[in-house]
């Protein structure tokens, strides 16, 4: 054993095997995949053992690793979601974490292996797994309340932070829980944000009041292991002003300053405006199909109205039948009304006009016809049919005056 230990370290001073110390940060979405190559140098470690390791301060913790039986060397082996495997003759370690969960959220060796406690690591991994992205758009003053679930069991009392992304990739830290003399104190306020760690539920709860507009931007609720910050929950934050209405002075051509009442809205968003924009061309469709509606009945009513006027007419023209004679003298009348001109023209044969003039009392010297009954000469027994209404008049005629032509 410490002829291998010697060997290895000897090599790796000597023959220029080194440790690839190349830090990569990997980021994934909660229940997405991580794959990772580790290449080493020497053919000479082929056979040697690798493992994928999570580091805990200054102690790698090994999670899977290559192993040795009784039929030779396993160069592929799985461990619950993560599997490494070894490609001995073109050296290189493949490692690959399935379903990853926040709580993967650590720094990963990818490292030769002499158990049980020696590591020589080929690459420095930084994984960062966090949940959906969350985004808020809030109205400037108003405040922003945030929770982040985490694994209980293995970060119960691990400090958390609320950070802000800065240039360069850079966190800031706004505000975290720590460590305190005697225990865990699990609440902390550093100006305008507030954090709490409910330990018992695993929910971070971060609250930010009195929000600016330079508040806007991108934020972590992350486990946090100085100076290193893990994700949990990553937060995109817009913040725009209120509508506010202000005087404008505006000066015309002839020199007259007038005021005009100008509304801005500061700091809105392209979506804003476009959800605004779509909302305004909604409510004029549904006003001008309104007024379309409210015109059609409108014709409607008005069509409906001319044709009753104009059917009034025509059955008046049709039924003045009768009309009394302006002269007084003539007691009684009657006649056909029919113009001879009147044939020519196709009428109605059931059709007949007549002019009646009626005077209070006959003289016993006029003639007097009274139409009694309907005549049933004309029917027979072939020809009977049901009898239709009759109208009844009586006819008085009387003499004309003397020296009168006929």
């Amino acid at each position: 054993m410490e002829l291998r230990f010697l060997l290895l370290l000897l090599l790796l001073c000597i023959s220029g095997f080194q440790a690839q110390e190349s830090d990569a940060v990997e980021s994934r979405v909660e229940g997405q995949s991580l794959v990772v190559e580790c290449r080493y140098r020497s053919p000479d470690y082929s056979a040697t053992r690798k493992t994928w390791c999570q580091l805990r301060g200054e102690i790698c913790s090994p999670l899977v690793s290559t192993s040795y039986t009784s039929y030779g060397y396993n160069n592929k082996v799985a461990s619950g979601r993560t599997t490494i495997e070894d490609d001995t003759r073109n050296g290189i370690v493949t490692i690959t974490m399935e379903k990853l969960q926040v709580q993967d959220s650590r720094v990963y060796w990818c490292a030769l292996y002499d158990p049980p406690n020696t590591l020589y690591p080929l690459t420095t991994i930084k994984l960062d797994v966090f949940k959906e992205v969350h985004e808020y758009d809030v109205i400037e003053g108003q405040s922003l309340s945030v929770q982040c679930p985490y694994n209980t069991q293995r970060y119960k009392e691990e400090k958390k932070a609320w950070c802000r992304s800065t240039v360069q990739n850079k966190w800031e830290v706004l505000v975290n829980t720590y460590h305190g003399f005697l225990s865990y104190q699990n609440s902390a306020q550093k100006g305008r944000a507030r954090i709490h760690d409910d330990t018992q539920k695993g929910i971070v709860t971060i609250t930010m009041e009195k929000l600016k507009v330079d508040d806007a931007g991108v934020y972590w609720c992350a486990l946090y292991q100085p100076p290193n910050l893990y994700r949990i929950i990553e937060v995109k934050l817009a913040v725009t002003k209120t509508t506010t209405t202000r005087v404008v002075p505006v000066t015309s051509s002839t020199g007259h300053t007038s005021l005009i009442l100008s509304t801005a809205s500061a700091g809105v968003n392209p979506a804003d405006s476009s959800l605004s924009s779509e909302r305004n061309f909604i409510i004029l469709g549904v006003v001008l199909g309104v007024l379309f509606i409210l015109a059609l009945i409108g014709l409607v009513i008005l069509y409906t109205r001319k044709s009753k006027q104009l059917k009034t007419r025509g059955d008046g023209q049709a039924e003045a039948i009768y009309e009394e004679p302006k002269d007084a003298t003539v007691s009684q009348g009657f006649g056909n009304m029919n113009d001879p001109k009147d044939d020519k023209q196709e009428i109605p044969q059931d059709l007949k006009y007549a002019t009646l003039a009626f005077k209070s009392r006959p003289s016993p010297r006029e003639s007097v016809y009274d139409n009694i009954t309907p005549s049933r000469a004309l029917e027979t027994p072939h020809t009977r049919s049901s009898t239709e209404p009759v109208e009844y008049a009586s006819i008085s005629l009387k003499p004309l005056a003397s020296g009168t032509k006929s």
